[in-house]
């Protein structure tokens, strides 16, 4: 209770802008609350920075920034900042951007801001160098030609990554973007306090300030928006969630999304193709979903959701097969076990593996719901808890779990390259095979639709038998608000959030 209690007292001081000699009417206290939006996070950014690692996320998140085009609820591409575009060639496009945009400081957004833009986004951020390469042209104030330097018949998906959010690129101390809000304080991995933008193009919005406050403590987080302490709240885990449905004054947002819980086989250190193997035909998925996770997690065969077109099929659990598993290993030269039930080889040494996660939505169960269904063939799982996903980039261990979205941009390119390229910004394992690389690569410059799908089926069914990634399923995305919270929005790309169309009763 303590602990709750100092991070309410650092919430309510974030919100406190002064003090006045002559006390407000409780009309003007009413007012006051009532354009004032408090929302807790459980987890947090150390930047607002587009350019840099996936800071991007944040700074759409919480109402900074926007990209040129965005994502629908079906996963199609749509206008945000631009009114349209025109594909002239594979590597040629030309963008019409809509009129009267501006930045939050008032600074017109022309042909010229953008492409400064997408430069810096270029130069700065380890996954931008089909921006670097590229070439601009400002046709006029509203029109651009972008050309890459190889034929990339996706790059519009490119834009609706957060990571081109369009910035300010001559502000130099702090982040300016064409979003509904703009940044009045910013404390690294901890809070952030927002004040509506005056120039916004899209109107100007009705909550005039905003604070997000890191409450990493699920049960404080609770307690927080039970007790209206904060108006909602955000990543909330499958019990909380489960929790607040039960509380008539709150609603609970359940998102089904791409975001996916993956695993990842550590080849370096897992050298035995038929020990992976084994390890992937001893998940139960479907107990691990519906049993372990009450039905939050949609149990997967592959990368991508059964509504997109590059789904794998109607999950069948199919690859659950404990009878083989034991076969593989026995095959592997593990046939006995010890006085613990588990596994040894001739050697005497124990089938001993290490997942290493982080703390993050149901990372945590779905560690031990695994730790148990190996534990009953007799692999010894130990699981290391890490803070952060960094915690991820020391490779002192088996099988990673993460926790990553497939299509944020609609592309499916993204993340198979994300997680399955030698130099993948999501390959904590750091896997390397040539034929994915050049497979991947072959998929980033297809055209025709139905090669793209049959490419993606292709590679995902090598990495399958490679035993070097497995998907558990797709995660319901869960926030809360008090009632007297309206248009607050969870998308399935999990970064569309604040609007100037909030509303607070």
């Amino acid at each position: 209770m303590m602990k709750l209690k100092n991070m309410l007292l650092t919430i309510a001081a974030v919100v406190l802008v002064g003090c006045a000699p002559v006390q407000p009417t409780s009309q003007q206290q009413e007012s006051s609350q009532n354009s004032t939006f408090k929302i807790g996070y459980s987890q947090f950014t150390a930047g607002i920075d587009p350019a840099k690692d996936w800071e991007g996320w944040y700074t759409i998140r919480f109402g900074i920034g926007e990209t040129l085009f965005r994502l629908t609820k079906d996963f199609d591409v749509e206008p945000w900042l631009a009114s349209s575009y025109k594909k002239i060639d594979d590597q040629t496009w030309e963008i019409h951007l809509k009129e009267n945009l501006t930045f939050s400081n008032g600074k017109p957004v022309t042909s010229d801001e953008v492409i400064a833009s997408l430069q810096r986004v270029g130069e700065n951020h380890k996954s931008g160098k089909i921006f670097k390469t590229a070439t601009y042209t400002a046709n006029d104030s509203l029109t651009f030609t972008v050309h890459t330097e190889k034929p990339s018949p996706q790059f519009i998906h490119e834009l609706v990554d957060a990571k081109t959010a369009i910035v300010d690129v001559t502000s130099t101390d702090k982040i300016i973007g064409t979003g509904p809000y703009e940044v009045t304080e910013f404390k690294p991995n901890d809070s952030i306090s927002l004040t509506a933008s005056t120039h916004y193009w899209d109107g100007n919005a009705s909550i005039k300030e905003v604070h997000y406050q890191l409450i990493p403590d699920q049960k404080t987080l609770e307690l927080a928006i039970k007790s209206k302490e904060v108006d909602g709240g955000l990543d909330l885990n499958d019990d909380v969630a489960d929790s607040l449905m039960k509380d008539s004054s709150v609603q609970v947002y359940n998102q089904p999304s791409t975001r996916t819980y993956h695993l990842e086989l550590n080849k370096a250190r897992l050298q035995d193709k038929k020990v992976r193997q084994a390890i992937l035909h001893a998940i139960n998925k479907q107990e691990l979903t519906q049993d372990f996770l009450k039905g939050h997690v949609t149990p997967a065969d592959g990368a991508f959701l059964d509504s997109s077109i590059y789904s794998s099929g109607t999950f069948a659990n199919k690859q659950y097969q404990p009878e083989m598993a034991t076969q593989l290993l026995a095959e592997a030269g593990y046939q006995t076990k010890n006085a613990d039930g588990i596994l040894v080889n001739a050697q005497n040494e124990p089938l001993q593996i290490v997942l290493k996660t982080y703390k993050r939505l149901a990372n945590e169960k779905i560690a031990t719901a695994l730790q148990q269904q190996f534990k009953q063939l007799g692999i010894d799982l130990k699981i290391d808890i890490q803070e952060k996903v960094d915690g991820l980039n020391q490779l002192d261990y088996d099988i990673a779990l993460a926790s990553a979205l497939t299509l944020p941009t609609g592309d499916p390119h993204y993340f198979l390259a994300a997680t399955l390229s030698s130099d993948g910004a999501l390959n904590y394992v750091k896997n390397a095979d040539s034929w994915l690389d050049e497979k991947i690569s072959t998929l980033g410059h297809e055209v025709d639709s139905a090669k793209i799908r049959s490419e993606v089926a292709e590679i995902q069914d090598y990495a399958r038998d490679e035993a070097i990634v497995d998907y558990i399923g797709f995660v319901n995305l869960h926030g809360a608000m008090n009632n007297y919270i309206h248009h607050f929005e969870l998308s399935p790309s999990d970064f569309y959030h604040i609007t100037n169309k909030l509303v607070k009763d």
